[in-house]
């Protein structure tokens, strides 16, 4: 098992209701991911969904908001939690509707900064 997977899988096991997590680079390409039941489903969420804060990105730099650190989607069944980890990368936080949204993002942070210092 990977440093990363060994965060990933730290970080779905520590959010009640989490389904899986990945890391990939700004193109969507996955680096490492982590899931309970089905891991195809968490590689192309997190491919569309790095697309997604690639724009978010590309919006506040033109506006000079700065960087988004990280953006929230809260589907009918599924909640997602995307986060920059270093320029290029982010990571992907799928949880059930409903997951303890406090607990998740605390433990993406987490994770973030852990994926962060094992990168460098």
């Amino acid at each position: 098992m990977t440093p990363f997977k060994t965060i990933l899988q730290r970080t779905v096991e520590r959010v009640p209701g989490a389904v899986g997590a990945i890391f990939a680079d700004w193109d969507g390409e996955a680096v490492d991911h982590f899931a309970h039941g089905r891991k195809d489903d968490m590689l192309i969420l997190a491919a569309h969904y790095g697309i997604i804060l690639n724009h978010v990105q590309a919006i506040l730099h033109l506006t000079h908001f700065g960087e988004a650190e990280e953006i929230i989607f809260m589907h009918h069944k599924l909640d997602l939690i995307v986060r920059a980890v270093a320029k290029d990368y982010y990571v992907v936080l799928a949880c059930s509707a409903g997951a303890h949204l406090a607990t998740a993002l605390r433990e993406v942070g987490a994770a973030a900064s852990a994926l962060r210092a094992e990168m460098y």
